[in-house]
């Protein structure tokens, strides 16, 4: 089971992305491919039984006293003020819908 993972998005306003691990791209679009490339690899590696995106909101860079890690970084599907990051969502629906056929593709392929 993969967990905690994300992709920080250089155009995220108000994040300057200096908190917490991770790869940084430039568009909400790129978090997407991102997304679909690292997920292609648990699907083909055949080991992987589940994946979840690491937070659902991004780090609040306004809460006083956080924990250093959960400041200032674009980690959520959505910002600071509930709006989805469109372009990242797309690009996970499009492949979550996909998820089934693309496992059995990757089993048939000859190893």
């Amino acid at each position: 089971m993969v967990t905690e993972r994300y992709v920080k998005g250089e155009d995220a306003p108000e994040l300057a992305n200096t908190a917490g691990a991770g790869w940084v791209v430039k568009t909400q679009e790129d978090r997407g491919l991102f997304y679909q490339n690292f997920t292609l690899g648990l699907l083909e590696s055949k080991n992987c039984v589940g994946w979840h995106w690491f937070k659902y909101q991004d780090n609040d860079p306004t809460i006083v006293g956080a924990e250093p890690s959960n400041t200032n970084a674009n980690k959520g599907i959505v910002n600071n003020y509930l709006e989805p990051y469109k372009p990242l969502l797309d690009k996970m629906r499009e492949l979550n819908q996909q998820m089934y056929s693309l496992a059995d593709f990757f089993d048939k392929r000859q190893p």
